[in-house]
C-alpha cells in the first residue's frame, strides 16, 4: 500500500522531507521516496508497511495539512498502484 504526500514546498530539501515523513509516520514507512524535490511538483511515495486498506487511509488523514516549510501538505492513500500520482 502506497501513502502520496503531494504539495511539498519548493524550499523543502529531499532529506528534509525524508526526516519529515519518517518521522511522522514511524515504523509505517517502509520506505520514502522522494521526486522532483525543489520543484513545483515534487511529491512523495511513501510504501506503507500496513496490511489493512483503512490504515493508510487514517495515515493519509494524520499527514494531511501538517506543514512543512510553511505549506500544508496533501496525503491520500493509494491501495491499487505503484505508479506515480499524475501531474496537477
Amino acid at each position: 500500500m502506497n501513502l502520496i504526500v503531494r504539495n511539498i514546498a519548493q524550499s523543502c530539501s529531499e532529506q528534509e522531507v525524508l526526516e519529515f515523513l519518517k518521522h511522522e509516520l514511524g515504523h509505517y514507512a517502509k520506505s520514502v521516496e522522494v521526486v522532483g524535490a525543489g520543484t513545483p511538483g515534487a511529491y512523495a511515495m511513501v510504501k506503507l508497511d500496513a496490511q489493512v486498506p483503512y490504515v493508510g487511509d487514517i495515515i493519509a488523514r494524520q499527514i494531511q495539512g501538517k506543514h512543512l516549510g510553511g505549506v500544508a501538505l496533501e496525503a491520500s492513500a493509494d491501495l491499487f498502484t505503484d505508479e506515480p500520482p499524475p501531474s496537477h
